[in-house]
């Protein structure tokens, strides 16, 4: 029992020092991103609340002596489209350790559907950094899974942005604002992220660059049929907060200016 306890206060003890040695080779960088989406929603319309504003406005031409109103007509004259832009800003979170080709991000972005509206997600997956020129300048990608744990923009928004004709669409609006009409804010998706960046500081911990990203909607139909896939570019502001250089053994600030090679 004594050699149980021992052996049991020793590991209590070596384990959190080693977690906490572990710390130093975690990479934790934050981002702000500004720039456009397109979403390919591919909602089909006559199974939403749409189809019911198009039924009330064809009884009422219907009353005023106008009937044959068809959803053909109604979606020409509402210039219906199953994608769109949208700007997207936000803010983005990367953690990785060491070198190892394995990325966690986590976002707090605007909306696919509505600029105005907020979208939570967190992705992990392979990806990796490549360095370049002078190693200032890098390219990196992602692949992997993307989970949207909410879409607030996703549903009547969609709808309403999916209307082409600007004064319908302003008009609607104002009175359309049914709940989770295309189903759930959420789902899950495959994400393919791509960048090319520089580094501004000697140690490579501002950089500045361009994304690019396009994901599939993995969710099954049968929950939702309204579609989240997405693409698009953003420029981006990164920052690391805590980690090493990923190429420590190559370059080092150089005093007098231009990076010192160490060979």
């Amino acid at each position: 029992m004594k050699h149980f306890l021992l052996a049991f206060g020793v590991l209590a003890l070596f384990f959190p020092q080693t977690a906490t040695a572990q710390l130093r080779y975690l990479n934790f960088n934050v981002s702000m991103n500004g720039g456009y989406s397109m979403l390919n929603h591919q909602t089909d319309f006559q199974n939403t609340a749409l189809y019911y504003e198009y039924s009330n406005y064809a009884e009422i031409l219907n009353i005023h002596g106008i009937p044959g109103y068809s959803w053909e007509d109604f979606e020409s004259d509402m210039e219906l489209r199953d994608a769109f832009k949208q700007p997207r800003l936000g803010v983005k979170g990367q953690l990785m350790y060491r070198d190892w080709p394995i990325i966690l991000e986590g976002e707090a972005m605007s909306s696919t559907s509505d600029y105005t509206k907020a979208s939570y997600a967190v992705s992990a997956g392979l990806g990796k950094y490549f360095y370049f020129a002078d190693s200032s300048v890098y390219f990196s990608f992602f692949s992997g899974y993307k989970y949207v744990f909410q879409d607030f923009g996703f549903g009547s928004k969609t709808l309403i942005n999916s209307v082409g004709n600007d004064v319908i669409r302003g008009n609607l609006s104002k009175i359309f604002a049914p709940q989770n009409t295309i189903g759930k804010p959420s789902g899950d998706l495959f994400a393919l992220h791509f960048s090319f960046a520089k580094s501004l500081d000697w140690y490579y911990r501002w950089s500045v660059g361009l994304e690019g990203y396009y994901e599939v909607d993995l969710t099954d139909k049968v929950v939702r049929g309204s579609r989240m896939t997405n693409y698009g570019a953003s420029i981006f502001l990164r920052y690391r907060i805590f980690g090493q250089n990923f190429e420590p053994s190559r370059y080092y600030p150089n005093p007098g200016g231009g990076r010192r090679h160490r060979y």
